[in-house]
């Protein structure tokens, strides 16, 4: 019987490795990745939209949340995914789990092993997606209309769409992309591959509009042709659904405590 171990990084696949690997290397492929709180959202539901899409490999690590969690009628031990669709030539990196704690290494090592994944894989273009929420100066004076901005990688040359914008240290106040939604095309980048990180815009921290503009960029980055509109609306009304639950809650919270009392919005920006 074959040993099922997990060290700081270890590679099940779900298929025969060598028979996909030569597969793989007939296509010239794109991956999309997207890590908690929100970038997964936009994989996920990517990969449920293909119908060819099977689950290629997992990886565990002892640095994920020491747990179990229910899936259909089974539990399972925390792991992340990539999926891939032939027809589409596209692999989705499915990021279930944060670290449990912020260990530099361990994003480090994560974000390093997914680059040389793809790497095998003949990834050509690789993408991460997240949200960020543009408080800091200068974004507050610009104009409106834009939905998602991307940070462009070592040899990434592409054009963006209309309502998208490249970010540079001119427009992005902490001149950064935190964790793996940057690390990852920036390792991928070394090796090769040509990446971008896409991050929606978004008023909130739970915000799944945010999500769609990015899902639209890559879209219209990558070329994928694939009708996401009924992915679009869900995150859209699912916003709309947040929204009105804090609005409650902040009309609850002013006749309770007062008027003009509460906490300002998040200035947090994240992957």
């Amino acid at each position: 019987m074959e040993s099922f171990e997990i060290d700081e990084i270890s590679i099940y696949w779900n298929v025969d490795e060598d028979k996909f690997k030569k597969k793989a290397k007939k296509n010239d492929n794109i991956l999309i990745a997207g890590f908690p709180p929100l970038g997964n959202i936009i994989p996920y539901h990517l990969k449920e939209l293909l119908t060819d899409s099977e689950e290629i490999l997992n990886l565990y690590s002892y640095n994920f949340p020491p747990m179990a969690e229910a899936r259909a009628d089974e539990f399972e031990i925390p792991h992340d995914e990539i999926w891939y669709s032939e027809e589409m030539q596209l692999f989705c990196y499915v990021g279930k789990y944060p670290e449990t704690e912020y260990i530099p290494k361990a994003a480090y090592k994560h974000a390093e092993t997914i680059a040389r994944i793809a790497k095998v894989l003949n990834v050509k273009e690789l993408y991460t997606v997240g949200v960020i929420m543009p408080f800091q100066e200068p974004f507050r004076d610009l104009e409106p209309g834009i939905e998602a901005y991307v940070g462009f990688f070592e040899g990434s040359e592409k054009e963006v769409s209309s309502g998208t914008e490249k970010m540079t240290r001119k427009n992005i106040g902490r001149y950064s992309i935190i964790r793996k939604t940057g690390l990852l095309p920036g390792f991928a980048a070394k090796l090769g591959i040509e990446s971008y990180s896409i991050l929606g815009v978004g008023k909130y921290p739970e915000d799944l509009r945010a999500c769609a503009g990015a899902l639209r960029a890559f879209k219209n980055m990558s070329g994928l042709m694939v009708e996401t509109e009924k992915i679009e609306k869900m995150l859209t009304e699912s916003a709309e659904g947040v929204e009105e639950r804090l609005q409650r809650q902040k009309e609850e919270a002013a006749v309770y405590r007062g008027d003009g009392i509460g906490a300002d919005a998040s200035q947090y920006m994240y992957g």
